[in-house]
């Protein structure tokens, strides 16, 4: 489970769980919390900003 904010990602068997909505990667999440493309593993601060 990932957080930013108030939206918390949950990581399910093959995808990612965000408000009753199921995404197939971390990015699609991190997109559709932004509302603009993210690099998933970046938007939560799983990557460096390099």
């Amino acid at each position: 489970m990932r957080s930013f904010m108030d939206s918390t990602v949950v990581v399910e068997e093959e995808d990612f769980r965000w408000n009753d909505r199921l995404f197939p990667s971390l990015s699609a999440a991190a997109t559709a919390i932004a509302g603009s493309r993210w690099n998933g593993p970046r938007f939560f601060g799983l990557r460096d900003n390099a």
